[in-house]
């Protein structure tokens, strides 16, 4: 994303309008800062008026997320092309700095809706909408939209009548809300949900799918249907109750005769077997007046005999398993008690619950007793009591489509139990328990969810920089921003906005206050879309040292000059220059070490870090360096043991008897040649 500002109003304009500060958009979409619109505004993330500079006249408002929100710009741009779907559209979003805070915060612009929703949340009833009505003016759109979605392997998950606009002149027709502010169902009350995401935590809920959705719709329809919402007054966890006892439609009708020709829409949308729910051909078969039968509800793990746990009561295994979820040390007990096996085999509807616990519990030897079942065989129990339900694991209860979510929120409070919590759940194999234990088809539907959480099992057995958790954070959230403290207050998401931001940094401040985190190596490592192992190998074998640290994130970071730019680093470049002129003293000879060094400073004013890269690591430098350096130990030594040789008492006495063999050599022909003289004289 590029980098958004707050600008103050341009001269010659009316201050009125303006209203103050703005905040700027992709430099086009201004964001009047005191031009609140509270009938806009959606859970924490406040709405404001914004002028298009290209289209002044054209109605928009952004809505500015908070900061601890999750929002789905991942699916930012599909939505904002699909021109024909009846969608709260966004125009386009970004981060900025928001006045009054220092903590980059996602703005997304939208086309402001022609009127108000179909239910407001403060509103207790409304005029119901008539069949015919519901049928042309709500569902044709509603479906018409989720079949868009359901092409591009979408899901909306934020279908409820607080969030559903009335569109068009006459209000005959809808739009569907805004579904990325927030994370997935974050917003969505539990009366809109699924038993299973009922029982989750709201950010624990996952994007789920096109069925989810259906299910909401239905709840919708129900409530148009009424002029109200359905079991009003009920908590959260007694809409949960009452869904498990009686089953969604049942409990939702609470007594009451359905809307009239609704009956067979609303028992296909609110069934609780996502398998036999209502989807599209459905929906359309129904609107063209073809389809009239109905899906029989049925309450899944429902027994004729209460078991007690913790206190309570259960009657049905989906709720028995989500008190086990909560309570799983006493859990891992219980679940090898003979009087539970029993009490499943005596009424569940699926018989084989008894035997497959057992049967999976057996797997590499039955637990103890007396110590209690581990946290894993819990979680795969509960799997097998709760099909659809979420993975309950140590406390932790979330989709296994929610794993990177939970993990970003535990990041942003600084919950490092639940990073804990989350990691294990993965490395341990709990969540890909969760996609193997719905057997079938399904396994193979699933085999991609499969392999990366293999993938990321493999991780998180690695402790070097750029793998563990962090890496998986940003594996599971494509579009997160890097929360390295290296880049204080710059809210980098795009991997070719991170070497600016670094040389922004250093232009600021001189230096950077590290080179390396384990947050900065793990969204390079998985964003970088190249193998860089071999840099992070070189991380980790650094152990610690700080020139060896720097010299092997030069490498990283020329990587990264190469690939995405931009050419001309130069603060950065300098910093690092003269960070590693310490690597030249490994040169040996003077002179190439000074050529070397001298290089290195020239190198530091052309803002490239791969010719810095380079430069320090010629191998052709070193190994010539490394030749020239064997040469001269092995002169020297060849010296030294001359000189040693020489010094020997035994080179002493061997050249004095060489000194007297030369010297009778020479006083016996001095000798001789005197007696030859004096005979020829």
């Amino acid at each position: 994303m590029a980098e958004a500002n707050i600008a103050q109003k341009d001269e010659g304009q009316n201050s009125a309008e303006i209203g103050g500060q703005e905040v700027v958009v992709t430099n086009r979409y201004r964001i009047l800062v005191d031009s609140p619109l509270p009938e806009l505004d959606l859970g924490k993330a406040k709405a404001y008026v914004t002028r298009d500079d290209k289209s002044p006249k054209d109605p928009l408002f952004a809505r500015i997320c908070p900061a601890d929100a999750v929002p789905r710009l991942d699916i930012l741009n599909n939505l904002k092309h699909m021109m024909d779907a009846n969608l709260l559209r966004p125009v386009e979003g970004e981060g900025v700095v928001w006045p009054g805070g220092k903590e980059r915060r996602i703005a997304i612009v939208f086309r402001k809706p022609d009127h108000g929703v179909l239910l407001p949340a403060n509103v207790a009833k409304i005029n119901p909408l008539q069949p015919d009505e519901m049928a042309k003016t709500f569902l044709a759109p509603a479906v018409l939209t989720l079949g868009y979605m359901a092409q591009r392997g979408l899901s909306h998950r934020a279908i409820r009548a607080d969030n559903i606009y009335w569109h068009g002149g006459g209000r005959n027709s809808i739009l569907l809300g805004d579904c990325i502010s927030h994370a997935p169902a974050f917003l969505q009350p539990v009366l809109y949900e699924t038993i299973e995401s009922g029982m989750t935590p709201p950010i624990g809920r996952g994007v789920g799918t096109i069925r989810d959705d259906f299910y909401s719709l239905g709840v919708t329809i129900l409530a148009m249907a009424q002029g109200r919402l359905p079991l009003g007054g009920y908590t959260d966890e007694q809409i949960i109750d009452a869904k498990l006892a009686r089953g969604s439609f049942a409990a939702l009708m609470n007594g009451e005769r359905p809307p009239f020709g609704l009956r067979e829409l609303l028992r296909g949308l609110l069934s609780d077997d996502p398998f036999e729910r209502w989807g599209l051909e459905q929906l359309e078969q129904w609107l063209g007046g073809g389809l009239r039968s109905s899906v029989q509800e049925v309450r899944t793990g429902a027994v004729e005999r209460s078991y007690e746990f913790d206190g309570k009561e259960y009657t049905n295994s989906r709720a028995l398993a989500n008190a086990f979820g909560k309570k799983w040390s006493k859990a891992g007990k219980i679940i090898l008690d003979a009087g539970f096996e029993k009490w499943l085999r005596r009424g569940a509807d699926d018989s084989s619950i008894a035997d497959r616990i057992r049967k999976t519990l057996s797997i590499g030897g039955l637990p103890d007793k007396s110590k209690g079942a581990d946290a894993r065989k819990v979680a795969q129990a509960c799997m097998i009591m709760d099909r659809f339900g979420p993975v309950r694991y140590q406390g932790l209860v979330a989709m296994p489509t929610a794993m990177g979510l939970m993990l970003a929120d535990a990041f942003f409070r600084k919950d490092a139990k639940a990073i804990k919590r989350i990691a294990d759940s993965i490395s341990s194999g709990a969540v890909s328990d969760w996609y193997t234990l719905q057997g079938g088809a399904e396994v193979i539907i699933y085999e991609a969810e499969i392999n990366q959480l293999k993938q990321m099992q493999h991780l998180l057995k690695q402790t070097a920089p750029g793998y563990g958790v962090e890496r998986c954070l940003y594996m599971l959230n494509p579009t997160y921003p890097c929360l390295s403290d290296i880049l204080l207050d710059n809210y980098v998401q795009n991997i070719r906005d991170l070497m600016p931001a670094l040389e922004n940094n250093v232009k600021d401040h001189g230096s950077l206050p590290t080179i390396v985190d384990r947050h900065l190596a793990a969204f390079i490592a998985c964003r970088i879309k190249a193998n860089i192992d071999k840099p992070l190998a070189a991380l980790d074998s650094a152990h610690g040292d700080p020139v060896a640290i720097k010299l092997g994130m030069l490498g990283v970071f020329a990587r990264l000059q190469s690939k995405y730019g931009p050419d001309h680093l130069p603060f950065l470049t300098q910093w690092l220059a003269k960070e590693l002129e310490v690597t030249v003293d490994r040169v040996n000879g003077k002179t190439t070490r000074d050529q070397l060094l001298a290089r290195v400073r020239s190198v530091g004013d052309t803002g490239s870090l791969i010719s810095l890269h380079n430069c320090l690591n010629n191998d052709k430098i070193i190994r010539q360096d490394e030749l020239a350096r064997k040469k001269a130990v092995k002169d020297f030594s060849d010296a030294a043991r001359e000189i040693s040789q020489l010094e020997s008492k035994e080179f002493q006495e061997s050249a004095q008897r060489m000194v007297w063999r030369i010297a009778t050599g020479i006083s016996s022909s001095v000798s001789t040649a005197t007696i030859a003289f004096v005979v020829l004289s």
